[in-house]
């Protein structure tokens, strides 16, 4: 009887989320289903679609690797030190 009980439950947990589904397909896509969701809690997939503004650190961390382009071993590491202490 506990197993027929716990069987037609899954089954209609199968059925409930199935129709969910159906009811809405392209929820996430359309900001429906995570929408609303903080970047903390949104799967991988969705973080690498959402924008992400720079930090003054990584800014300035960009800049000078740009700026580095070329150099090698001692000569970079020598120049983005100089560089990332230098003040804005």
């Amino acid at each position: 009887m506990l197993k027929q009980i716990s069987a037609s439950l899954l089954s209609l947990s199968f059925l409930l989320a199935g129709a969910a589904v159906a009811a809405e397909p392209n929820a996430a896509a359309h900001g429906g289903a995570m929408g609303n969701m903080p970047m903390t809690q949104m799967p991988a997939k969705e973080k690498a679609k959402a924008p992400h503004k720079l930090t003054a650190q990584q800014e300035k961390m960009r800049m000078c690797n740009q700026q580095a382009k070329g150099k090698k071993g001692e000569e970079r590491k020598a120049f983005m030190r100089s560089c990332l202490s230098k003040k804005k």
